[in-house]
């Protein structure tokens, strides 16, 4: 038991250590890249090929679906600005991220806080798949779970996103519709230094502007807390001041209004309760006794 632990606080220094170097050397966080850093850490442990294996498909449709989340904007292009900001002025009475950047934010200067915000929202890849390769190491079942719900998370997304293309706090101020919100981002990132430039399939992509409702940034957070909180217990509320610090930091940045947060819990619940239906159901099913006669693959 000592052994475990020993190695999951070695494996977790490392993560850390390694998404904090990739944020402070200009490198984007992305599936593509962000797998190189789990598979060195399969190499510590021995165990690559396996890791391939079960890996490969899971990364090859969640990258999937940045690429046609890519194209959410070109497939609908009435882009819907009002609507979070009545959501967010009916909740509180006013905008919350006007309110924070009001108390917080100081023009000109870059505050430690900037800083914890940036990262904070730069976990957005990094953690959930850190957290799936942990489950990965713990109990390979519990890895498919988690994948499967974060793969339906983000397509549920993806759907919406065409469906509803949303813009955010500081588009909406950009484009007249929201006064005097700063798009802290653009001003933390240019004191970060941009010496390397990792290749990536990612720069083959367009950025989608207007997918900010659900926030998936909200939504990949919960998602991690509530499976912790399956697999692990108690100890998953380990997990809580990370989704609280996400969701505070992207209401900050001005990224994401409240409006986008709330939808985010809703779909990442929804996944969670999702994943656990399909998996009941697959325990129970003639195909996974059929499955198992003949070949190794499941899909829980």
């Amino acid at each position: 038991m000592a052994y475990h632990k020993v190695n999951f606080f070695f494996f977790l220094s490392y993560m850390v250590f390694m998404t904090a170097f990739m944020i402070w050397e200009g490198i984007g966080i992305t599936p593509d890249r962000y797998v190189l850093v789990l598979i060195l850490g399969s190499l510590f442990i021995h165990k690559t090929r396996k890791f391939l294996m079960d890996w490969l498909p899971f990364l090859f449709i969640l990258i999937s679906y940045d690429f046609l989340r890519s194209l959410a904007g070109i497939l609908n292009s009435r882009v819907h600005f009002q609507e979070m900001i009545n959501f967010d002025s009916w909740v509180f009475g006013q905008n919350p991220t006007l309110f924070l950047q009001k108390i917080f934010y100081q023009t000109g200067e870059i505050n430690w806080y900037d800083y914890m915000a940036t990262f904070f929202y730069f976990l957005h890849f990094a953690l959930p798949l850190s957290f799936a390769f942990i489950l990965w190491l713990k109990n390979r079942h519990y890895f498919k779970r988690f994948a499967n719900a974060l793969l339906i998370l983000s397509y549920a997304a993806f759907i919406t996103y065409v469906i509803f293309p949303a813009a955010p706090p500081w588009l909406a101020s950009k484009d007249g519709y929201l006064q005097g919100v700063t798009k802290i981002l653009d001003v933390t990132l240019k004191s970060f230094p941009e010496r390397l430039d990792l290749p990536t399939i990612y720069t083959t992509f367009n950025p989608n502007e207007v997918a900010a409702l659900p926030s998936l940034h909200a939504g990949y957070p919960l998602l991690v807390l509530l499976f912790a909180l399956r697999f692990f217990g108690k100890k998953g509320a380990f997990f809580l001041p990370y989704v609280l610090g996400v969701w505070w930091s992207i209401l900050y940045l001005g990224e994401h209004y409240f409006a986008d947060i709330f939808f985010g819990a809703i779909y990442a619940f929804a996944a969670f309760y999702l994943t656990n239906l399909l998996f009941k159901l697959w325990q129970h099913s003639k195909i996974r006794n059929f499955l198992e006669k003949f070949s190794t693959f499941s899909p829980f």
